[in-house]
């Protein structure tokens, strides 16, 4: 009696026998799966205070900004171009500055600075013993928080702060639409450009001090010693020390363990990535775009190098309808504190050299 026995199946999770015992990998149903996207992470945190306004402090002597005062400071330092554009209209500002018998240039220089970084400006009344105002001097902006009880706070760096009552402080308020006691900067919509234009210029920084983009392995196959010795030594005295970082292998060509053949005997294999030169170039490109277009400063103006053979076009007509559209609305605010500024300390602003020289002519 003959008997014919089944091909043992294997036991594995993963295969499944079909006829003629051949294994074929187990086809499993798939089932159908979604996701979705998160948001983009905010730039400051999302808090539901974000969208109420302001509140007081823990302490419940001053309200806390909407932003953060601190962060908008560092933002000056983390991308050239933003630092450049808000020097620039610093400068309009202060360049057109008249005289002032009650406030310094050096007290206005730094105000208008204040302003143009966190939409805020703060100066504080000295008055003599009679109760009359001699002067006024900036405090900084970074350091100012509103009181809740019609007084101001200035915060010290031994973490003191300083008292005074909002008759001697004068505030200039750039608004927001959220609240009414703090500005908030219109280029803050901007961070995340002004943020990626200091990741790219990191990026690239590491990218060069790590040697990545000269970086290469030399790989030659069946040198003997004494001709692999002679061909690292060769490298190695044709650059100085330290300036690449470099490999060289001397390998056997096999196939299956025995004596192969190998169609390139020398080849070199680049570890950079080369690509990312293209990708850098475009980031820092269109991040500078951005930021010009936040602050609406016409790139000419802000020393942006051309890159087509036009330019920038006549600057001179750029200047003035910058001048038209930007600084004369900006001396605007500025003139609201004469409000509440004495006759002697009333804000004023004189016309550019350049409009002075066309209406003579005329």
């Amino acid at each position: 009696i003959m008997t014919t026995q089944k091909p043992r199946e294997r036991i594995d999770s993963s295969y499944t026998t079909s006829t003629g015992g051949v294994l074929m990998p187990k086809q499993e149903e798939v089932q159908p799966t979604a996701f979705s996207f998160g948001d983009p992470e905010p730039v400051l945190g999302s808090q539901i205070s974000d969208y109420l306004g302001v509140f007081a402090d823990s302490n419940g002597y001053w309200y806390v900004p909407p932003v953060s005062l601190a962060g908008l400071a560092k933002t000056m330092y983390a991308n050239g171009t933003h630092a450049s554009v808000l020097e620039f209209k610093h400068n309009q500002l202060l360049a057109s500055w008249q005289d002032n018998p009650m406030i310094a240039r050096r007290e206005a220089r730094a105000a208008f600075k204040d302003f143009e970084v966190f939409d805020n400006a703060y100066f504080l009344a000295i008055r003599n013993w009679l109760g009359g105002i001699n002067r006024y001097v900036r405090l900084p902006a970074v350091n100012m928080r509103v009181g809740t009880e019609d007084n101001y706070y200035l915060l010290n760096s031994n973490g003191s702060w300083t008292e005074y009552d909002a008759a001697d402080i004068i505030h200039l308020n750039g608004g927001d639409i959220r609240q009414g006691l703090y500005g908030v900067p219109t280029y803050f919509s901007g961070i995340h450009s002004i943020l990626l234009g200091e990741a790219a210029t990191l990026f690239r920084r590491k990218y060069y001090q790590n040697g990545a983009h000269t970086g290469y392995i030399l790989v030659t196959f069946d040198l003997d010693k004494n001709k692999a010795s002679e061909l690292q030594s060769a490298i190695s005295q044709s650059k100085g020390p330290g300036n690449h970082r470099s490999m060289y292998l001397n390998m056997a060509s096999t196939l299956q363990g025995k004596p192969g053949y190998t169609k390139d005997r020398v080849q070199v294999i680049p570890v950079g990535d080369f690509g990312n030169r293209d990708e850098y170039d475009k980031i820092k490109e269109i991040t500078q775009q951005d930021i010009l277009n936040m602050h609406r400063v016409p790139a000419g103006l802000a020393s942006i190098m051309a890159n087509n053979a036009a330019g920038h076009g006549d600057l001179k007509n750029v200047r003035e309808v910058y001048y038209d559209c930007e600084t004369i609305p900006k001396q605007a605010i500025w003139q609201e504190l004469n409000e509440q500024l004495p006759q002697r300390a009333k804000i004023g602003f004189n016309e550019p050299r350049w409009l002075v020289d066309v209406k003579a002519n005329k």
